[in-house]
């Protein structure tokens, strides 16, 4: 040991040891507490099970809906914008049709605007989500259809 005659210096060394390591695991808790209410649960890329369907949840409120190999052998993405209602579990997205022009534009002609706002049509809406270990389901709230997903 450093000290091991002075009991003041030792009572001094321990009380700054206790001190340090009580404020970390105060900062630690503090930054675990404000990650669970700030996150959002649905971030991250998400397979659909019944078809190639990908959709990849952003944190900036974009998501990016995928069709692997879907149109004529093109990996097709379009951006949608989306909002979540933690609270309430609800899952909402939105297209955007210059977005939709834009990738039927960069695809030369081999996808056509109206496929694509067919294929986001059906997915533009809202949702009621839950998210169980690595499946999230999204229940259409108008029509109650199920969509699982599987996170990559």
């Amino acid at each position: 040991m450093i000290v091991q005659h002075d009991e003041q210096k030792r009572n001094t060394l321990w009380n700054a040891a206790i001190s340090v390591s009580s404020v970390l695991i105060i900062i630690i808790a503090a930054f675990f507490f404000i990650k669970l209410f700030t996150d959002n649960p649905m971030e991250g890329k998400w397979s659909y099970e019944e078809s190639n369907l990908i959709i990849t949840v952003k944190s900036n409120g974009t998501a990016v809906i995928e069709w692997p190999d879907e149109f004529d052998g093109l990996d097709v993405a379009v951006n949608m914008k989306y909002s979540i209602n933690k609270d309430a579990k609800i899952f909402t997205l939105h297209a955007d049709e210059d977005e939709i022009k834009l990738v039927a534009k960069k695809s030369k002609g081999a996808v056509t605007t109206e496929s694509l706002d067919s294929a986001i049509a059906s997915l533009e809406g809202s949702y009621d989500y839950s998210i169980e270990r690595n499946q999230l389901t999204l229940t259409e709230r108008e029509y109650g259809e199920r969509m699982v997903f599987e996170k990559k």
